[in-house]
Protein backbone atom coordinates (compact mmCIF):
# COMPACT_ATOMS: atom_id res chain seq x y z
CA UNK A 1 0.00 0.00 0.00
CA UNK A 2 1.19 3.58 -1.01
CA UNK A 3 1.29 5.95 1.52
CA UNK A 4 1.75 10.03 -0.15
CA UNK A 5 4.36 12.28 1.22
CA UNK A 6 2.38 15.24 3.59
CA UNK A 7 5.53 17.37 2.10
CA UNK A 8 4.27 16.68 -1.14
CA UNK A 9 0.80 16.50 -1.14
CA UNK A 10 -2.00 18.74 -1.85
CA UNK A 11 -5.54 19.10 -2.08
CA UNK A 12 -7.18 20.02 -5.30
CA UNK A 13 -10.42 21.99 -4.87
CA UNK A 14 -11.50 21.72 -8.54
CA UNK A 15 -14.48 23.16 -10.17
CA UNK A 16 -15.78 21.79 -13.55
CA UNK A 17 -17.30 24.45 -15.86
CA UNK A 18 -18.71 24.00 -19.47
CA UNK A 19 -19.05 26.16 -21.95
CA UNK A 20 -21.24 29.26 -20.41
CA UNK A 21 -22.73 29.70 -23.74
CA UNK A 22 -24.21 25.78 -23.62
CA UNK A 23 -24.44 25.52 -19.56
CA UNK A 24 -27.71 25.75 -17.71
CA UNK A 25 -27.67 29.49 -15.87
CA UNK A 26 -29.13 27.67 -12.84
CA UNK A 27 -25.71 24.84 -12.51
CA UNK A 28 -22.78 27.18 -12.44
CA UNK A 29 -20.14 24.32 -11.92
CA UNK A 30 -19.88 20.87 -10.30
CA UNK A 31 -17.05 21.05 -7.35
CA UNK A 32 -15.39 17.78 -6.30
CA UNK A 33 -11.71 17.63 -4.23
CA UNK A 34 -8.84 15.43 -5.25
CA UNK A 35 -5.44 15.01 -2.91
CA UNK A 36 -2.33 14.33 -5.14
CA UNK A 37 0.68 13.73 -4.45
CA UNK A 38 2.69 16.85 -7.10
CA UNK A 39 6.33 14.44 -6.82
CA UNK A 40 4.56 11.83 -8.63
CA UNK A 41 1.91 13.65 -10.98
CA UNK A 42 2.18 15.29 -14.02
CA UNK A 43 0.07 17.40 -16.59
CA UNK A 44 -1.02 14.62 -18.53
CA UNK A 45 -2.12 12.38 -15.89
CA UNK A 46 -3.47 14.77 -13.77
CA UNK A 47 -6.18 15.85 -16.69
CA UNK A 48 -6.47 12.51 -17.74
CA UNK A 49 -7.56 11.36 -15.08
CA UNK A 50 -10.42 14.16 -14.50
CA UNK A 51 -11.28 13.40 -17.51
CA UNK A 52 -11.45 10.16 -17.14
CA UNK A 53 -14.20 10.41 -13.88
CA UNK A 54 -15.87 13.64 -15.21
CA UNK A 55 -15.95 12.84 -19.01
CA UNK A 56 -16.29 15.98 -21.61
CA UNK A 57 -18.72 16.03 -24.23
CA UNK A 58 -18.06 14.89 -27.62
CA UNK A 59 -14.95 16.88 -29.43
CA UNK A 60 -14.46 18.98 -25.67
CA UNK A 61 -11.13 19.76 -24.80
CA UNK A 62 -10.36 20.49 -21.13
CA UNK A 63 -8.74 23.62 -20.09
CA UNK A 64 -7.10 23.49 -17.00
CA UNK A 65 -6.53 27.08 -14.37
CA UNK A 66 -5.80 27.29 -11.12
CA UNK A 67 -6.33 30.70 -8.68
CA UNK A 68 -3.38 32.49 -7.86
CA UNK A 69 -4.18 34.22 -4.80
CA UNK A 70 -1.62 36.78 -4.97
CA UNK A 71 -2.22 37.85 -8.57
CA UNK A 72 -5.59 37.56 -8.14
CA UNK A 73 -5.78 36.21 -11.48
CA UNK A 74 -6.39 32.26 -13.15
CA UNK A 75 -3.10 31.04 -14.95
CA UNK A 76 -4.08 28.42 -17.44
CA UNK A 77 -2.05 25.37 -17.06
CA UNK A 78 -0.61 23.80 -20.15
CA UNK A 79 2.55 21.81 -19.16
CA UNK A 80 4.40 19.96 -16.59
CA UNK A 81 6.43 23.21 -15.73
CA UNK A 82 3.62 25.17 -14.97
CA UNK A 83 2.02 22.35 -12.84
CA UNK A 84 5.22 22.37 -10.37
CA UNK A 85 5.31 26.25 -10.39
CA UNK A 86 1.15 26.04 -9.44
CA UNK A 87 2.71 23.57 -6.51
CA UNK A 88 5.28 25.76 -5.70
CA UNK A 89 3.22 28.76 -4.98
CA UNK A 90 0.50 26.84 -3.01
CA UNK A 91 3.67 24.96 -1.35
CA UNK A 92 2.31 26.48 2.61
CA UNK A 93 -1.13 26.18 2.08
CA UNK A 94 -1.19 22.71 0.49
CA UNK A 95 -4.62 23.72 -0.84
CA UNK A 96 -5.12 24.93 -4.60
CA UNK A 97 -8.20 26.34 -6.14
CA UNK A 98 -8.96 24.52 -9.90
CA UNK A 99 -11.12 25.27 -12.58
CA UNK A 100 -11.36 22.75 -15.51
CA UNK A 101 -13.42 24.04 -18.65
CA UNK A 102 -14.74 21.97 -21.05
CA UNK A 103 -14.73 23.96 -24.31
CA UNK A 104 -15.17 23.11 -28.32
CA UNK A 105 -11.81 23.44 -30.42
CA UNK A 106 -14.02 25.09 -33.04
CA UNK A 107 -14.94 28.14 -31.51
CA UNK A 108 -12.17 30.72 -29.57
CA UNK A 109 -11.13 29.83 -26.61
CA UNK A 110 -12.00 32.58 -23.56
CA UNK A 111 -10.18 31.83 -20.82
CA UNK A 112 -11.16 32.79 -16.73
CA UNK A 113 -10.75 36.17 -15.70
CA UNK A 114 -13.16 36.58 -13.29
CA UNK A 115 -15.46 33.51 -11.25
CA UNK A 116 -18.24 34.29 -9.09
CA UNK A 117 -19.54 31.93 -6.98
CA UNK A 118 -23.01 32.06 -5.15
CA UNK A 119 -21.62 28.82 -2.91
CA UNK A 120 -19.72 29.54 -0.02
CA UNK A 121 -17.47 26.68 1.36
CA UNK A 122 -16.85 27.01 4.34
CA UNK A 123 -13.44 25.04 6.34
CA UNK A 124 -14.62 21.88 8.32
CA UNK A 125 -12.90 22.75 11.26
CA UNK A 126 -14.68 25.98 11.98
CA UNK A 127 -16.08 25.09 15.20
CA UNK A 128 -16.89 27.46 17.74
CA UNK A 129 -15.97 26.80 21.46
CA UNK A 130 -18.43 27.14 24.08
CA UNK A 131 -18.55 30.73 25.84
CA UNK A 132 -20.25 29.22 28.81
CA UNK A 133 -19.45 26.05 31.45
CA UNK A 134 -23.19 25.54 31.81
CA UNK A 135 -23.65 22.37 29.69
CA UNK A 136 -19.85 21.00 30.03
CA UNK A 137 -19.18 17.83 31.71
CA UNK A 138 -17.82 18.05 35.19
CA UNK A 139 -16.08 14.84 34.58
CA UNK A 140 -14.85 14.26 31.35
CA UNK A 141 -13.78 10.65 32.16
CA UNK A 142 -17.47 9.77 32.73
CA UNK A 143 -17.91 11.12 29.22
CA UNK A 144 -18.44 8.47 26.92
CA UNK A 145 -20.23 5.03 28.06
CA UNK A 146 -18.80 2.05 26.96
CA UNK A 147 -20.05 -0.98 25.06
CA UNK A 148 -20.31 -3.26 28.18
CA UNK A 149 -22.07 -0.28 30.38
CA UNK A 150 -24.68 0.21 27.77
CA UNK A 151 -26.11 -2.91 28.82
CA UNK A 152 -27.21 -2.09 32.08
CA UNK A 153 -29.63 -0.16 30.76
CA UNK A 154 -31.17 -3.07 28.47
CA UNK A 155 -34.72 -3.92 29.94
CA UNK A 156 -35.08 -6.45 27.81
CA UNK A 157 -31.67 -8.98 25.98
CA UNK A 158 -30.85 -7.39 22.34
CA UNK A 159 -32.38 -8.88 20.16
CA UNK A 160 -30.60 -10.19 16.81
CA UNK A 161 -32.44 -7.96 13.55
CA UNK A 162 -32.53 -11.36 11.12
CA UNK A 163 -34.31 -13.68 13.72
CA UNK A 164 -37.81 -14.10 13.45
CA UNK A 165 -39.41 -14.14 16.72
CA UNK A 166 -42.29 -16.46 17.53
CA UNK A 167 -44.54 -15.61 20.87
CA UNK A 168 -43.34 -17.18 23.84
CA UNK A 169 -45.75 -19.88 24.00
CA UNK A 170 -44.25 -21.43 20.68
CA UNK A 171 -40.47 -21.16 22.18
CA UNK A 172 -38.91 -24.64 22.64
CA UNK A 173 -37.91 -24.71 26.16
CA UNK A 174 -35.57 -27.31 25.95
CA UNK A 175 -33.82 -25.80 23.39
CA UNK A 176 -30.49 -24.58 24.81
CA UNK A 177 -28.36 -21.33 22.89
CA UNK A 178 -24.67 -21.90 23.01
Amino acid sequence: MYRMDPNSCYVLKIRLLGNPKKARKEAMCFYFEKVIDSDLTNYEDLVESIIVQYQPRYLEVAHVHYYDEVLKTFPEIKSDQELMYMFEKHAKSKMVQMFIVYWEPSEPYEPIIEYYSDVHIQPKNNVDQDDDSYLRNPIPENEHVGIDEENIYLKEEPKALNVVLLPDKEKDQDYVVD
